[in-house]
């Protein structure tokens, strides 16, 4: 595995729509892919689309998506913004439960995770981001891509 050498950042409007958490999965795949950080695909549109699911049951507005690559040291960072009010945590959900493991997974799987809270009561503005970072590990020894 090779990984890229300069920093990049690509962003994406996704509306109050089911299907903005398609397209934010296939977003991902095709940036990451493109950019040559396959083994971290499957984990980044696992995760994006947990934060998607959550921004869309959680507000009614559109949000934004950004992602960012920093290559030294390695980091892929993926925010989800919303207007939604209230900070998101992870619960424990009960093995019948059918939702509730979305930032549980988060926590799990990425390297780092967190809340941004961006509400600002005296101007009457509600908003949080959602982030996570995956780093990619070392190319093995040799490999040159």
């Amino acid at each position: 595995m090779r990984t890229p050498e300069e920093p990049w950042s690509y962003g994406l409007f996704i509306p109050h729509d089911p299907r903005a958490v398609g397209v934010a999965r296939a977003t991902i795949r095709h940036i990451l892919r493109a950019a040559r950080l396959d083994c971290i695909v499957d984990t980044a549109e696992l995760l994006v689309s947990e934060l998607v699911t959550n921004t869309y049951r959680n507000t009614t507005t559109d949000a934004y998506v950004s992602m960012d690559w920093e290559p030294s040291p390695s980091d892929f960072r993926v925010t989800v913004w919303d207007s939604g009010c209230g900070l998101p945590q992870p619960v424990a959900a009960d093995t019948e439960d059918e939702s509730g493991r979305g930032l549980t997974l988060v926590e799990s799987c990425s390297d780092t995770w967190g809340v941004h809270d961006y509400t600002d009561k005296d101007a009457g503005v509600t908003g949080k981001a959602v982030w996570f970072t995956l780093n990619p590990p070392p190319p093995a020894m040799g490999q040159t891509g």
